[in-house]
């Protein structure tokens, strides 16, 4: 959902790959990072994602209300859009994400920085990892790619910090992507 378009609630498959990026040397064990530490890492973070309703925590256009667990139940998260609709999912069968948008672009974002923590950057930096790519994909030819250099030491990543505040022209072609319509 952004300002004045929400579409329809659906579901999506996604897959995810990684690229890393290293300098002109490989490791004296010969390799850039072992493809097994990467898959580990990557497999985490998407079991994590697999199977869960997402909530963009971030929206600029949905009212999002994380209930108590008041029964023992888990509690709930309630979900008010733009032009009034109200859902009301389990919060056991969700997960809360920093992101505006629930779109492949933002997961990739995300996805990168959790990969970035579970690989540790300083090791990524002394292996001679100097930049990473995660792609996520909707369908063949639907990929979102966030590349990026590998931030320095200490460096936090934020993911709603690569999310532009700028408001945006409308798009000039046309879509095909069902709306619910939202009357002003």
């Amino acid at each position: 959902a952004y300002p004045g378009f929400r579409e329809r609630l659906h579901g999506h498959c996604y897959r995810v790959s990684v690229k890393l990026l290293g300098g002109h040397q490989i490791g004296g064990d010969g390799y850039v990072l072992d493809f097994g530490c990467v898959k580990s890492v990557t497999k985490d973070v998407c079991k994590k994602l697999n199977e869960y309703f997402v909530v963009p925590m971030l929206s600029d256009v949905l009212t999002i209300v994380v209930g108590e667990d008041k029964d023992n139940n888990g509690g709930s998260v309630t979900i008010t859009t733009e032009e009034g609709s109200t859902f009301v999912f389990p919060r056991q069968d969700c997960v809360l994400m920093p992101i505006m948008h629930s779109t492949a672009e933002e997961f990739a974002i995300y996805i990168y920085g959790e990969i970035l923590d579970g690989l540790d950057a300083d090791y990524l930096l002394k292996r001679g990892v100097r930049m990473m790519e995660v792609t996520v994909s909707e369908a063949a030819g639907q990929d979102a790619i966030f590349r990026t250099a590998i931030p320095a030491s200490g460096k936090s990543f934020d993911v709603a910090s690569y999310i532009s505040k700028e408001k945006l022209p409308e798009m000039r072609c046309a879509t095909d992507t069902e709306g619910v319509e939202i009357r002003k």
